[in-house]
């Protein structure tokens, strides 16, 4: 047998963006996107912004698997935010030393497998951080950049 998979999409951004999921029999899916807010273009410094993934599953799921998406850019190395004629560099990562590129496994990145988890009202919660990071020194115009990544859920 097959095993289950619920697909959502989280915004990557510069600003805040809505996150939804399709719901599945056996999980849910919520977000709280990362949103990087404003980028220097001129900063040495990398901007970095976290989000969250959390998966809501029947307790017999113990060990959800995340999985994401490449974006607009199609590739893990790296992923771009889009801007009108411009495109910043950024990506997303499993830990906070950014070192990491979550993804669906390929191209060099990884999934997550989330374990443990916490039993309440009878929902077993998971919950993850995701690293975002955006290179410093980029030369790109002033206004909105966005991407959306496609996270995928094996239970």
């Amino acid at each position: 047998m097959q095993p289950a998979r619920c697909r959502a999409f989280l915004a990557a951004a510069l600003l805040a963006a809505p996150f939804f999921c399709a719901p599945a029999s056996a999980c849910t899916i919520s977000s709280a996107g990362v949103a990087f807010g404003a980028y220097d273009p001129q900063a040495a410094g990398h901007d970095n912004a976290m989000g969250t993934v959390s998966v809501a599953c029947a307790p017999s799921v113990t060990a959800p698997i995340v999985a994401l998406s490449t974006g607009g850019s199609g590739t893990y190395s790296p992923r771009r935010l889009a801007g009108g004629a411009f495109n910043l560099n950024y990506n997303l990562y499993t830990n906070s030393g950014r070192t990491i590129i979550w993804g669906d496994g390929s191209g060099g990145s990884v999934t997550q497998t989330l374990s443990g988890g916490t039993v309440s009202g009878g929902v077993r919660n998971f919950s993850r951080t995701i690293y975002g990071r955006i290179t410093a020194l980029q030369n790109v115009g002033a206004g909105p950049y966005i991407d959306t990544i496609t996270l995928t859920v094996t239970f």
